[in-house]
């Protein structure tokens, strides 16, 4: 009770029935690492749940969390809008519609594997995916730029590095998060 009187108290307290239609239908519509980006949609700009800094903050804490980015973020917007329960009603309208319509669709789809159109298909949903991913990363970026300008410096170097040098990304990572706190430890020092 104290969980959602804090809640409550934080942000919008929004009926457990919508926060469940709305993460079983992003559950259901949305695959990949397009579902973030579906969900920023729909929290910040259709319902305006949360603001922009507020659902990024979320998005980067659930980058940083163990676990998949898309339940950590699911987990801390239930929570904003109905405490503990909110949390446990957005994680479950999330997975379970989607795991029931896998089983059901993988019980099917071993019989059309051999058509083109399907491979076709998978192709288009995993580019949209591809595109709802980079407009989040875009938004990121663009929000911690607007702040500082050496953040684009540090995304532009982990690119390179990654994307075209093809270094390990957990070394870089590690190397671009220690430059990336002190860089910010310095800043704040000198403000």
């Amino acid at each position: 009770m104290h969980t959602q009187s804090a809640a409550k108290k934080n942000a919008q307290w929004v009926p457990l029935v919508q926060i469940i239609m709305l993460f079983a239908r992003v559950g259901l519509t949305s695959f990949g690492g397009g579902v973030s980006a579906w969900i920023y949609r729909e929290v910040v700009t259709e319902r305006g749940w949360l603001k922009d800094e507020e659902f990024l903050g979320a998005l980067t804490l659930g980058q940083v969390l163990p676990g998949s980015n898309v339940i950590n973020v699911s987990i801390y917007v239930g929570y904003r809008m109905r405490g503990m329960v909110g949390s446990v009603a957005a994680v479950a309208a999330l997975l379970v519609p989607p795991m029931v319509v896998i089983v059901l669709f993988a019980s099917v789809f071993h019989r059309f594997t051999q058509y083109d159109v399907v491979h076709r298909l998978l192709e288009g949903m995993a580019a949209a995916a591809i595109g709802m991913t980079a407009s989040v990363g875009l938004r990121t970026a663009k929000a911690a730029i607007a702040k500082q300008r050496w953040p684009l410096l540090m995304i532009s170097a982990v690119f390179v590095a990654v994307g075209v040098l093809r270094w390990p990304l957990v070394p870089v990572a590690i190397v671009a998060g220690a430059m990336g706190l002190l860089i910010s430890a310095r800043t704040r020092a000198d403000a």
